[in-house]
């Protein structure tokens, strides 16, 4: 019976699915302990390993944490050691923390970016922090607090190779917009410890609405952006890259694959040769509707080249996607589905699916930034699976 209902399984799946079978799967970890429910996760490598961070719950507040994984850790046969990296890395640890993210900066130095609530009205903080190796730097130093939760709307952050982050800001006072715009902020050192951000130029189109900026630095320090920008019922997803410091140019259109229709969650990373590799959750255009799905291109130096169509289908909508690139350049991505966490690889050819586990309740899924791993909160519990190698 077992037999027969592998075969009829793998035809209701179709090719898409059907790969899945046939490469390892998905080998989950022990993860680490936390104090509360999990909210939020993001995975990034250090020199020393692979760092998960995440977002918990407790009494006092939303609190930032975060565990090192060491090399050799968690390998096929060992266990998975998680060593914790201070405690609490909040500016405040009686603030509500917020859209953590995670940068990987000069050396394996790994950097944390996430929105703090002030404790006052119309008060938000976008915060950044280092681990030193010993401690967690000051996330005052570089730290952008707004008025009317400007900081804590949609921003991105990368660092720097002299060590110091740069961000991709949704500001919502640029004067002429009719809308939010999406602009560069540059840190500007006074001496000493000091300094303060500086607007770099408005990168959207005034005449429309933008926000959901990604950002990423390559090689020499130059940033390319990638963000949404319409009059949110129809969003495109757009791309400039910076040409020399200050100046920018597009990279293309929109990357959508249907015109005027909606978008969300754009995420981007860089291939070796500083090309961007884009994916985003874009609405079903026909008229009678179906689920949101996930697609991925890729710029070619010349044109944005699509790969393949939506990743595997799901009656769900898809959301909350993640991308990454192995070292050999192989583009993974991870999203859910229905409170399913699901994953897949691009073959060059079609996407390929993992076969991972039942979540049901699945939030906030990353991938660290080299593919080999994927974390999700499940129902408020951390879990991490080693994926397969690339071939």
């Amino acid at each position: 019976m077992r037999a027969v209902s592998a075969v009829l399984l793998l035809l209701l799946l179709g090719p898409a699915q059907v790969g899945a079978a046939a490469q390892a799967a998905p080998r989950e970890l022990a993860a680490p302990a936390t104090g509360g429910p999990a909210e939020r996760t993001t995975l990034v490598r250090s020199g020393a390993g692979l760092v998960l961070a995440w977002t918990e719950r407790t009494p006092q507040a939303t609190q930032v944490r975060a565990a090192l994984l060491g090399r050799g850790e968690g390998a096929a046969g060992t266990g998975a050691t998680w060593r914790a990296l201070g405690g609490v890395i909040n500016g405040d640890a009686r603030f509500n923390a917020a859209q953590l993210r995670s940068r990987e900066g000069p050396g394996g130095q790994v950097w944390l970016g996430w929105a703090e609530d002030s404790g006052e009205a119309h008060v938000d903080s976008w915060l950044m922090s280092a681990w030193t190796g010993a401690a967690w730097s000051d996330p005052a130093r570089y730290a952008v607090r707004r008025n009317l939760s400007d900081a804590g709307r949609s921003r991105a952050f990368d660092v720097l190779p002299g060590n110091v982050p740069t961000l991709a800001w949704t500001d919502v006072s640029a004067p002429g917009a009719v809308g939010d715009v999406v602009r560069p902020l540059n840190w500007q050192a006074q001496g000493g410890q000091d300094g303060t951000w500086v607007a770099g130029p408005v990168l959207s189109d005034p005449r429309a609405a933008a926000f959901a900026p990604d950002l990423r630095v390559r090689a020499g320090g130059l940033r390319t952006v990638t963000y949404l920008q319409g009059d949110f019922a129809t969003m495109g997803v757009m791309t400039q890259r910076e040409t020399s410091p200050g100046r920018w140019t597009p990279l293309g259109a929109a990357v959508n694959r249907a015109p005027n229709t909606f978008a969300a969650d754009p995420q981007l990373t860089l291939d070796a040769g500083g090309n961007p590799v884009v994916a985003w959750i874009e609405a079903d255009p026909r008229p009678e509707g179906g689920p949101d799905r996930l697609f991925v291109s890729r710029w070619t130096g010349r044109a944005w080249q699509p790969l393949g169509g939506a990743l595997p289908p799901a009656p769900q909508s898809a959301e909350a996607p993640a991308l990454a690139l192995t070292p050999g350049g192989e583009v993974r991505a991870a999203w859910l589905a229905g409170g399913q966490v699901r994953a897949a690889r691009w073959t060059g050819k079609a996407w390929q699916s993992y076969a991972l586990p039942d979540t049901r309740q699945a939030t906030s899924p990353s991938l660290s930034p080299d593919g080999a791993y994927l974390a999700v909160s499940d129902g408020g519990r951390l879990r991490i699976w080693a994926l397969p190698q690339e071939r």
